[in-house]
């Protein structure tokens, strides 16, 4: 390789595939991006017919650990499948595990069956099993895997948990201002302006606002419920969850919740893709994707130049500055050691209970501030 970089577009049914592609002719791929055909085929990842099944998390958590129990009591990988698939209620998900049983029945291995479904199984997930296949450790990494899965539930539930209370708050506050403004202020307007006499500007504001929503109420309500269910369906949609992490990463209460939440993930994904067998490089690529945050991917981007133009893996991070100094100095002590995983994994863990803390003290700030604008209304 003489470092010189090229942009080329390439068929490969995922990104894993193509990296081996790639570093079976001496390359290495930098960065990967899913281009759409006419007819909206995918150019990276193949477009079937049984592809479209979403599993969710919960669901996919049930099948990793399923598999990795029966893996690990010794059960092939095509039974431990076929018992999935019976105790299975949902038809969807049964089909969709029918389909990667077939798949590996016909001589494909788990990872290329799984990759078939890139909405139900992302590439960091199969990039980890093929690991686990090419390793003999199948069952390990399916432990890791789990691990790592429960903890995204987990913080998950930390966020909605947390967001819960303003948001019951903010929906009765609304509802209360509502009502008072279409059923209860127009009745007292009338009755001021029978007593006469000038109002101030404030209280002429608050009555003519009063009117034109008591004029309104049904086309208000209308635009409300549409709100709320745009709101609903945009934060379900990948386009939608990614400007919500944007706005959450500027916004001042919930920016440290964000940015924790990242470099946890990104040690935790770290951790099981280097223990995994993976090199650094292809480690970092599969982590970039599992990333939410923006800023964080595009340090990682960074980071995967250096390390190719022949920079170590702590200089290359440090130059990031997107993890703290502390994080870096045991990073550095597990590149020299030879133990990254074990140094990734004690950072996860560190950060983990960063992540709880930081939860509760955002929480801790929204709630006045809720308090004290629904007193001011």
């Amino acid at each position: 390789m003489d470092g010189s970089q090229t942009t080329a577009m390439l068929d490969a049914p995922d990104v894993q595939t193509l990296h081996e592609q790639l570093h079976g002719e001496g390359r290495r791929l930098i960065r990967a991006k899913e281009l759409r055909a006419r007819g909206g085929k995918r150019e990276l990842a193949t477009a079937t017919a049984h592809g479209t099944t979403r599993l969710g998390p919960s669901r996919l958590l049930g099948f990793t650990q399923s598999m990795e129990g029966a893996l690990d009591a010794g059960v092939p990988v095509l039974q431990a499948l076929d018992a999935i698939i019976e105790q299975e209620h949902d038809i969807r998900a049964k089909a969709l595990f029918q389909d990667i049983s077939s798949q590996v029945s016909g001589g494909k291995p788990l990872s290329e069956a799984l990759a078939s479904h890139p909405r139900s199984f992302p590439s960091v997930y199969c990039a980890m099993v093929r690991a686990g296949e090419s390793s003999g450790r199948l069952p390990i990494v399916l432990e890791s895997i789990a691990s790592w899965q429960e903890w995204r539930i987990e913080i998950t539930g930390t966020i909605r948990q947390a967001m819960t209370y303003p948001a019951i708050v903010i929906g009765a506050g609304y509802c209360l201002v509502f009502f008072m403004l279409a059923f209860v202020l127009p009745s007292l307007a009338d009755v001021l302006v029978k007593l006469g006499g000038d109002l101030p500007l404030a209280s002429r504001v608050l009555f003519d606002a009063s009117r034109f929503v008591s004029g309104h109420v049904l086309p208000l309500l209308g635009a409300t419920a549409s709100l709320v269910v745009t709101l609903f369906v945009a934060a379900r949609s990948d386009g939608g969850r990614s400007a919500l992490v944007s706005f959450l990463t500027f916004a001042p209460i919930t920016r440290r919740v964000v940015t924790t939440i990242a470099v946890s993930q990104f040690c935790r994904n770290l951790s099981v893709l280097l223990s995994s067998g993976l090199t650094v490089t292809h480690a970092l690529e599969l982590s970039r994707s599992a990333i939410s945050t923006r800023s964080t991917r595009e340090a990682i981007d960074r980071a995967v130049q250096r390390i190719v133009g022949g920079h170590k893996l702590t200089e290359s991070l440090a130059e990031t500055r997107f993890l703290p100094p502390i994080a870096i100095s045991m990073i550095r002590v597990g590149e020299e050691s030879g133990r990254l995983p074990e140094s990734f994994d004690r950072l996860n863990r560190v950060y983990d209970r960063e992540v709880k803390a930081t939860v509760k003290r955002a929480l801790s700030l929204l709630e006045p501030i809720v308090t004290v604008v629904l007193g001011v209304v």
